[in-house]
Parts: C-alpha cells; sequence; structure tokens
C-alpha cells in the first residue's frame, strides 16, 4: 500500500529542540529509505514541512515505522497519512455513454 505521510512541527514545538534532534531524525528516516519502507521524500513550500511516500501494509503499520522517528517520540513533529490509491477516473473516458462534457 502507498501511503502519503505529511510531516510537519508540531504545533508550539521548540525550534531550538527541533533543530538538536534533525541529525538522529534523519538518520532515522535514511533507515527506513534503506529498509524499503521510505520511497520517496520532499521539501515543500513551507519550510518546516516534508513529505514522505512510504510502502507499508497499513495506515498503522506506516504509523508504527513513522512513530518511531526521535522527533515524533519527543512530541515535536506532528504527522498525517494518507492512503493513496490509484486514480481511475480517466476510465470516464472511454465508456461508450461518457457523461464527462467536452
Amino acid at each position: 500500500m502507498k501511503i502519503m505521510a505529511l510531516i510537519d512541527v508540531a504545533r508550539g514545538a521548540d525550534l531550538v529542540q527541533v533543530r538538536a534532534g534533525l541529525e538522529g531524525e534523519l538518520r532515522g528516516s535514511w533507515k527506513l529509505y534503506e529498509s524499503g519502507v521510505l520511497r520517496e521524500a520532499y521539501t515543500t513550500a513551507t519550510p518546516t514541512r516534508v513529505v514522505f511516500i512510504l510502502e507499508a501494509g497499513s495506515l498503522d503499520e506506516a504509523r508504527g515505522h513513522l512513530s518511531k522517528m526521535p522527533l515524533v517520540i519527543a512530541g515535536l513533529m506532528h504527522i498525517d497519512l494518507l492512503e493513496l490509491k490509484p486514480f481511475t477516473n480517466w476510465s470516464l473516458l472511454f465508456r461508450e455513454s461518457s457523461s464527462i462534457p467536452d
């Protein structure tokens, strides 16, 4: 299952503590990458937010992997998980009686 993780600094988190824990967080994410769980990683226009694309059996499994990260354990990071599914709406283009306007 492909899962998108939106990871951001938790509201009210001390940025000094976040910066101090970044090396451990980076090492943890590297371990997830090496294990095949973390497939893609992106920065965003918001400097405190990253996006990870994970491969896991379930949302709970993905949450379990990310919950071992040092800044998550410390309560300094907030994670939202979204299950990604194939986009099948293109199939509407090939229906005999398509109701999609030109």
